[in-house]
């Protein structure tokens, strides 16, 4: 059963009525954990509307606004396949990538010191960090 940690998200609805939001997720599965946008709608009482993984969109225009305004408030950019890009090239420089935090280290004091850190491992080591 996968687990849904909502990292960041955004409504254009009023509080107190049914809101349509945008978010940006971790999925933690059996075997994996993966990041990803979805939609989901909330109740009027905050609670999420659960509907088998589907989120009724009203129109285009409702998902574009809130996809701009998930890129107006600096987070709209957010990609899973460059993100599992960098994860693999830090883990292949030895490091260890902890998703849930944001970790990016080596994994002990030896690795630590006889790393070669790069301007590559720095800007992969801070996307993580960032949309973690």
């Amino acid at each position: 059963m996968a687990r849904v940690h909502i990292r960041k998200e955004t409504t254009n609805d009023p509080a107190g009525d049914w809101q349509l939001w945008f978010q940006w997720c971790r999925y933690e599965l059996e075997d994996e954990t993966l990041y990803g946008y979805r939609y989901i709608w909330k109740r009027p009482d905050g609670d999420l509307q659960a509907a088998r993984g589907q989120a009724r969109i009203p129109s285009i225009a409702a998902g574009k606004a809130l996809m701009d305004k998930a890129a107006a408030e600096g987070w709209g950019d957010r990609d899973w396949e460059k993100m599992s890009q960098a994860i693999e090239r830090l883990k292949k420089e030895g490091l260890v990538v902890i998703l849930a935090t944001g970790y990016v280290g080596w994994p002990n004091r030896e690795a630590e010191a006889a790393g070669r850190s790069t301007q590559q491992m720095f800007e992969d080591t801070q996307l993580v960090h960032d949309w973690s």
